[in-house]
C-alpha cells in the first residue's frame, strides 16, 4: 500500500539493460533495428525474417514487464521456421531503448514499431501479440492504430485491460492489503488503458491463458473475452503457467496458433 501511494504506475515495470542471450547462439537469423517513437524515445528492436521463401505474415510482439528482448524473444523463436516474420521491441528504459517506461510511452513505442514494420517490411495487415504487461499495451496500441494501419489479429496472453483493476486485484490477494483496494483508483491511471476493449472490434481478438497461472488470474482473460465483441476466441490451456504455454503439452499450443493464423 505504501508503494502504491508513493509511486503508482512505475511499479508495473521492471526493466533491465543487460543482454542475456544472443539469438546467434541458436542459429537464429535476426536484424538489429532502431527507430524513434512520437514521444522522442529511441526504440531498439530485433526483426526475425521468415526462413521460408514466402512469408505467411508478420507478428509484432509486445513482451512482458521484466528483463528485455534478449530473453523474451525466446517465446517465439520457432515462428520464423514456420513461415512468419517476427519483430520484438523494447519499451523505453528496457535494453537499448532510451528513456523510462510509462503507460504513455510504452504505447507510443508499440505504435512506432507497427509503423516501422509497415514502412519497411510488411505491407499486409499485421498480427499483434501481447503477453502479460504487453497485452494491455498491445491492445491500446491497436486502438490507436486502427484508423491508419491494417491489423489482422490482436492476440492477448495472460494479461489485463485496466491498470486500476489490476492494482485492485493484486491488493485483494492478501488480507493485509485487502482494505487498500479503493486506493488504486486514486493512484493509478487508466488514461492509456484500452477499456472499453469493445473498441478494438471488428479486428479479431484471441485471448489465451494457462489455468495454473500463478502471476495473472485466469479470470482476467475471461473478463476481457466477455467484454470484447465478435469475432473473438478464448483458449484456456490446461496445466499452463505464466509464459510456458508454448513449451508444455508437447507444443500443442504452437500447432493450434499456427492453424488459427491460417484461417
Amino acid at each position: 500500500m505504501a508503494l502504491l501511494l508513493t509511486g503508482c504506475q512505475s511499479f508495473f515495470y521492471y526493466p533491465q539493460k543487460e543482454k542475456f542471450y544472443d539469438p546467434n547462439r541458436i542459429q537464429l537469423k535476426y536484424e538489429d533495428v532502431h527507430f524513434k517513437s512520437a514521444l522522442g524515445d529511441n526504440i531498439h528492436a530485433w526483426y526475425f525474417p521468415s526462413s521460408q521463401k514466402e512469408s505467411k505474415g508478420t507478428i509484432l510482439f509486445f513482451h512482458g514487464n521484466a528483463e528485455n528482448i534478449s530473453t523474451h524473444f525466446m517465446m517465439f523463436y520457432w515462428l520464423p521456421s514456420q513461415g512468419y516474420n517476427y519483430l520484438i521491441f523494447d519499451y523505453p528504459g528496457y535494453g537499448q531503448s532510451s528513456g523510462q517506461p510509462t503507460s504513455e510511452n510504452t504505447v507510443a513505442a508499440g505504435v512506432a514499431a507497427a509503423e516501422w514494420l509497415k514502412a519497411n517490411r510488411e505491407k499486409r495487415p499485421l498480427i499483434i501479440y501481447g503477453h502479460s504487461l504487453g497485452g494491455i499495451v498491445a491492445m491500446k496500441a491497436a486502438e490507436e492504430l486502427k484508423g491508419s494501419l491494417e491489423i489482422r489479429n490482436v492476440i492477448v496472453e495472460a494479461s489485463f485491460s485496466s491498470y486500476q483493476k489490476m492494482g485492485r486485484r493484486v491488493l485483494s490477494r492478501s488480507w493485509i492489503t485487502w482494505l487498500g483496494q479503493p486506493l488504486t483508483y486514486a493512484v493509478l491511471s487508466d488514461k492509456y488503458s484500452p477499456e472499453p476493449i469493445s473498441q478494438i472490434a471488428p479486428i479479431p481478438m484471441l485471448f489465451i491463458h494457462g489455468d495454473q497461472d500463478p502471476v495473472m488470474e485466469v479470470e482476467s482473460s475471461k473478463e476481457m473475452f466477455a467484454a470484447a465483441l465478435e469475432p473473438k476466441e478464448l483458449w484456456i490451456v490446461p496445466g499452463g503457467h505464466h509464459g510456458d504455454l508454448y513449451q508444455i503439452n508437447n507444443g500443442e499450443l504452437r500447432e493450434k496458433l499456427l492453424k488459427y493464423l491460417q484461417l
